[in-house]
């Protein structure tokens, strides 16, 4: 039986994302399951952030205890969540799910079991049997810090805007696999991207600029970089053999602990985790773990962007994550992003911070809320937060 919190991330992405005055937040907790908070700006710091419900992490009845499972909820008025569905997810770990611009294919990604399957999404809350599951090798260890490279470790499976590529990052291999979506059940491989040994490829996002260019950024957690790459395809042949027409230039490698580092050594004990661009493409963050003291408070990185140089990102400086291990944060579905929050899961708390839209930093603290004990020895904490 595999406990629902390896899993509560993997709902957590599929969530649509509204815009509501007070906000409505839903955090992924590793103890105490899926957590509804409501967020009212107009209230001073310590009151703003509300407990709404809790729906606990439970088990998936799959009775052999190698795979993680899917799950589909219902939102209900308070805050509540019904479920309607679970499916397995062929393999142990899940950490990440994406479902493309359509609405009709789901993909999970299991670190632990070293595979990331295909879903259809047969009608809303319902989850059909799996269309694929591909498995991922390791020929030999990588010189990532502790165990990070010692298997295949794909940490995310992620769509395009379009929906005809799916990327996924290979953690453990330093790979980058791309995947051509036809359709639910017609998926093939079109490239098999290598980086440098102990760049540990983790999370990625892309951004189209037009019709033809797309540009990705990816996260190397080991290495600390964010790599940007662009993703040309001429309009007369989008839907056609992507192996052959798509053209995958890269852009550039950055660091995300400052100005004038290009890249740590893998052995660092300094890890990158999550990455999200404003929506006015302006400003892309990347937030970093700091895993030798707890006595320094992690970041997040701040880079202007501009999709059309050769160097679309300029490192502007860093921000207090006011906390330890911020696994994930999000910015407000707001037009704006006037807020982000942030997930510490070491210091088991969440803040939340206002964003200067037109510097990019971020300013006060104004939302805080503790989820419990504080056990720095243990990352029992809040594994993602998203806006509902």
């Amino acid at each position: 039986m595999l406990s629902f919190a390896k899993s509560a991330i993997t709902f957590l992405t599929c969530l649509t994302l509204v815009s509501s005055n007070p906000f409505t937040l839903r955090v992924a907790h590793h103890e105490r399951g899926i957590l509804t908070l409501s967020f009212d700006s107009a209230k001073a710091a310590d009151t703003s952030l509300e407990l709404l419900s809790t729906t606990p992490a439970g088990y998936f009845p799959d009775n052999s205890s190698m795979s993680a499972g899917i799950f589909a909820f219902e939102k209900l008025p308070g805050g509540q969540l019904k479920l309607l569905d679970t499916e397995i997810s062929h393999g142990d770990g899940g950490v990440f799910v994406d479902v493309t611009p359509d609405g009709k294919t789901l993909a999970s990604a299991n670190i632990d079991g070293s595979t990331v399957s295909v879903f259809p999404l047969i009608s809303p809350g319902k989850i059909g049997e799996a269309a694929h599951t591909f498995q991922y090798n390791l020929t030999q260890p990588g010189p990532g810090t502790g165990d990070s490279q010692v298997m295949a470790n794909p940490h995310a499976v992620v769509f395009n805007p379009s929906g005809d590529i799916m990327a996924v990052p290979d953690k453990g291999a330093d790979r980058l696999y791309l995947y051509q979506v036809h359709s639910t059940n017609h998926i093939e491989q079109i490239r098999n991207m290598t980086f440098l040994p102990g760049t540990g490829p983790r999370h990625l996002l892309f951004s189209e600029y037009s019709h033809t260019k797309t540009l990705m950024y990816l996260i190397g957690e080991l290495d600390n970089t964010m790599n940007v790459f662009a993703f040309d395809q001429s309009d007369c042949n989008r839907g056609s053999d992507l192996n052959e027409t798509l053209q995958i230039t890269h852009l550039q490698s950055i660091s995300t602990l400052n100005s004038e580092t290009n890249r740590t050594e893998p052995k660092n004990e300094d890890l990158a985790s999550e990455v999200h661009l404003s929506h006015d493409g302006r400003f892309l963050y990347v937030s970093n773990r700091n895993t030798e003291s707890v006595d320094n408070i992690d970041s997040i990185a701040v880079y202007s962007v501009d999709p059309h140089s050769k160097q679309p990102l300029e490192f502007l400086g860093l921000n207090s994550t006011h906390g330890k291990i911020p696994r994930h944060f999000s910015l407000s579905p707001d037009h704006e992003n006037r807020f982000v929050a942030v997930a510490n899961q070491v210091t088991n708390d969440l803040h939340i911070m206002e964003r200067d839209v037109h510097t990019g930093f971020l300013g006060s603290i104004v939302g805080k809320f503790s989820f419990g004990k504080l056990d720095i020895s243990t990352k029992i904490g809040p594994m993602a937060v998203v806006w509902d």
